[in-house]
């Protein structure tokens, strides 16, 4: 089966779905060929769906994806079928206390940073009690991971909605990124500091959302985690300096030398 033709998805990211677990393993024909069947065709119409109408970040997909599969061929593809996969506590989510602790934390996060915040305030603005956070969270760590993975899927799937009317990707990216910048350098900060769950968080959650804005970009490309990884580059560059920083403007020679590298590459 030419999966390609039959789903209109570009081999990269096929490829990387494969290895993100969204698609099931496809059978090894002999060599390097494998064999797909329509399990593959069927999850990835699926995927492109619920990215192009929803703008669902992959993430979120790996959730939901399995539910939407052991329906129906007509009846995972409905929409009300999407509402309830994807929320489907959506009446409820103002009295969940879950969702009010969350809520909390994000917004504490962000505005003071991780090492500011304590388990107390949080569960203050919750409105919840201190023994009911550690019924959802082991640690206020274990919160501002999930806290991290909530701002990436948000961050992803806004930048979907926006992209088709923005002029400029990174200039759109960083007004999304804004509110929920400092969420991000807090984790990586700690990740470089070698703690072991920032550190695999980080490097996950830079791989999906790398892939997310790839794809928002350029679908048809062939690394959607290049393509995405240059845009949210460019993006944290105009947070951090400002668009009017006051450099000077580099010379033809200093631009020459300034390339973005690919994988396997080095600086000379």
């Amino acid at each position: 089966m030419d999966l390609v033709a039959r789903t209109d998805v570009p081999p990269a990211t096929i490829h990387y779905y494969l290895r993100q677990g969204l698609l099931p393993r496809p059978r090894r024909v002999s060599g390097s060929r494998f064999g797909y069947d329509e399990r593959h065709v069927r999850a990835l119409r699926l995927i492109r769906s619920l990215r192009e109408r929803r703008h669902v970040p992959l993430a979120t997909i790996r959730r939901v994806l399995p539910e939407l599969l052991a329906l129906g061929p007509t009846e995972a593809f409905l929409p009300e079928m999407w509402d309830r996969a994807l929320a489907p506590r959506a009446g409820d989510r103002r009295r969940d206390p879950a969702v009010r602790l969350l809520a909390a934390a994000r917004d504490a996060f962000a505005k003071r940073g991780y090492g500011e915040v304590n388990v107390d305030e949080l569960c203050r603005a919750a409105r919840i009690a201190k023994g009911s956070f550690y019924r959802h969270y082991r640690s206020k760590e274990e919160l501002f991971l999930t806290v991290a993975q909530a701002a990436a899927d948000e961050v992803a799937q806004a930048f979907r909605s926006e992209r088709d009317a923005a002029d400029d990707p990174a200039e759109a990216l960083a007004r999304i990124l804004a509110p929920r910048l400092p969420i991000f350098l807090d984790l990586f900060s700690r990740g470089l500091q070698g703690k072991p769950g920032d550190r695999a968080t980080m490097a996950r959650l830079l791989k999906e959302l790398s892939a997310d804005l790839g794809e928002a970009v350029d679908p048809d490309g062939p690394g959607p985690e290049w393509s995405g990884l240059a845009v949210l580059g460019r993006a944290v560059t105009r947070l951090l300096v400002g668009l009017e920083a006051g450099f000077d403007t580099p010379s033809r020679g200093t631009e020459n030398r300034i390339q973005v590298r690919g994988p396997g590459s080095h600086l000379s």
